[in-house]
């Protein structure tokens, strides 16, 4: 069974690329979407540490996050595929639990995994359980997630209305994209097993109070929540994004509101 690790970049963060790769080893493989604006005239030569028999780059001159992940699950190849970024780091030993989970569940379809913070811990439960019932608090990050590429290809997809770059939201791609592949009859489980180190804030942890992101958030909840608790959710989401400022959590909540009205305007589902 194959394992390809897909990292998506954007211009000239080609050139960090080089840093995340582990030594070449059997049955692991990368594959590059190498995202470029238009008017892009950065460099143009492929670094040389990403000339190696094992890492395939590929170019896309679309706009926005979700659709460099797509570009890069278009062109996959590996049985097992992990979604990526291009500011992490892969212990070898920790990247082989990601195989062996699906070779131990072989009905499986996704998977999502823990990754190491040493400036900014994520916390997660101890133990194992279905995406379609995750316990309170747990939130997926893109670079957690693998699938199977038989599962998911030409299947279920990022949705481009949501991540950074995006026209209105800067997040919720990776928690759309799970909630897009489990509505589609897919299977996916949580393991506690870390896979990878971030020491970087991530979206949610450094716009934490971005009104963008508030719309984000609140888009996604109209979408997954239909069992009549998404105006409480709303309301929690606005005072959460407040910091408990009476004055501020009104402004939030309109945010929260414009982002359902603009979901509902522009949404198709998958």
């Amino acid at each position: 069974m194959t394992l390809e690790i897909l990292i998506c970049t954007y211009n000239d963060r080609i050139l960090n690329v080089a840093k995340e790769l582990m030594p070449p080893m059997r049955n692991i493989s990368y594959l590059v979407s190498w995202q470029q604006s238009d008017g892009y005239n950065g460099t143009s030569q492929l670094p040389d540490e990403l000339r190696r028999e094992d890492v395939t780059v590929v170019t896309t001159q679309s706009t926005g996050l979700s659709l460099n992940r797509n570009n890069a699950i278009k062109n996959a190849t590996g049985d097992i595929c992990l979604m990526s970024d291009d500011d992490l780091e892969y212990i070898p030993n920790h990247v082989a639990h990601i195989v062996e989970v699906f070779e131990s569940h072989p009905s499986l379809d996704i998977a999502t995994f823990k990754y190491d913070s040493k400036n900014y811990p994520k916390q997660y439960p101890s133990y194992s359980f279905d995406l379609k019932q995750p316990p309170k608090g747990y939130y997926v990050t893109c670079f957690e997630i693998a699938f199977r590429r038989k599962s998911v290809q030409g299947k279920v997809w990022f949705n481009p209305l949501f991540g950074p770059n995006s026209p209105m939201f800067i997040s919720g791609e990776d928690g759309m994209f799970v909630f897009d592949a489990l509505s589609k009859g897919l299977s996916g489980f949580f393991f506690p097993y870390v896979i990878a180190r971030h020491h970087h804030a991530t979206t949610r942890t450094h716009s934490a109070a971005d009104p963008r992101l508030v719309m984000a958030t609140a888009a996604f909840i109209y979408i997954a929540y239909k069992d009549g608790t998404a105006p409480l959710r709303y309301v929690l989401l606005a005072w959460r994004a407040s910091h408990h400022n009476p004055l501020k959590f009104f402004t939030m909540l309109r945010h929260a509101i414009n982002g359902v009205k603009y979901i509902k305007k522009n949404y198709v589902p998958a």
